[in-house]
């Protein structure tokens, strides 16, 4: 979860600059294709002692 604190800040030092819609556009899907990695790379951790269990 450091990551995410990180992020919070340069956000906001983004917006503060007033980027481009499209170079905020490629933050954006850039930021959310990360988070679902880490929700991904987190859930098969959890899941991988179970399905190879038996």
């Amino acid at each position: 979860m450091e990551n995410m604190q990180e992020l919070i800040p340069f956000a906001k030092e983004m917006l503060s600059q007033k980027p481009r819609r499209g170079l905020l556009k490629v933050y954006l899907v850039g930021s959310v294709f990360a988070v679902l990695g880490t929700i991904i790379g987190l859930v098969e951790t959890v899941c991988h002692p179970f399905s190879s269990g038996h």
